[in-house]
């Protein structure tokens, strides 16, 4: 397989998984507010929420991890793509998103698959809160938190307005996910996190289709120079 085949199957899997990991992730958003519409007040609240419907709570955290992990090798084609175009945007955005989405798995772990075994166990928030508040007490699992929430939003738009920079896509695709991402931060509520939801499926969605359309443009086969014939 040559560079220029490795190169289209390269842009055709990032295509797919950001397709694949954008829809995901519109639904695990969409699935969690949908089925815990309310907020909790301190961290032992979500063993509560957990065993309330713990088969749904297992659910979406299974839907974040699977879309996580989708979006990791998503966002490193991305990078990849833009390297050869905006390198310094490239390498900043890539290594900011695809550390946030390490760090998301590994919190998604440690904390929502943690209260989902307390909650399976039987355990009351009584006897969890100790337990809780050393987690949350702890700068490992704080900043995991933080690189999480900070390396995922920043590096997810250095990546869009960088493709955008780089007529991958079109101004729209970094502005949607702009107001997705935004909106998650500073609302609440049911219906306006499933518009959050909405927003960064048509996002990534749209940032898809740019690097399609961008493996047929650099796959387009170049005019061959004419032969030369002698007579």
């Amino acid at each position: 397989m040559d560079d220029s085949t490795g190169r289209r199957y390269g842009r055709s899997i990032t295509a797919f998984t950001l397709a694949a990991g954008g829809l995901l992730y519109g639904v695990a958003n969409a699935f969690y507010w949908v089925m815990f519409p309310d907020d909790v007040s301190e961290g032992t609240g979500n063993l509560a929420v957990a065993a309330a419907n713990l088969g749904a709570w297992r659910a979406e955290t299974l839907l974040f991890a699977l879309a996580h992990l989708l979006l990791l090798p998503a966002t490193l084609g991305l990078a990849v793509v833009l390297g050869q175009l905006r390198p310094v945007v490239a390498t900043v955005g890539g290594a900011a998103a695809v550390l946030g989405l390490y760090f998301s798995t590994v919190h998604l772990w440690q904390y929502n698959a943690f209260f989902g075994a307390l909650a399976g166990a039987g355990v009351d928030a009584d006897t969890a809160r100790p337990v809780v508040t050393a987690l949350e007490a702890d700068p490992f699992v704080m900043s995991s938190f933080a690189v999480w929430l900070l390396g995922w939003t920043i590096g997810l738009l250095v990546l869009a307005f960088g493709a955008w920079r780089a007529r991958v896509v079109a101004l729209w695709v970094p502005l949607v996910l702009t107001a997705g991402l935004v909106l998650d931060i500073v609302t609440e509520g049911v219906p306006l996190k499933v518009i959050v939801s909405v927003l960064m499926v048509a996002g990534l969605s749209g940032l898809a289709l740019g690097v399609r359309r961008h493996r047929a443009t650099v796959a387009a086969p170049e005019a061959t120079a004419p032969v030369a014939t002698h007579s």
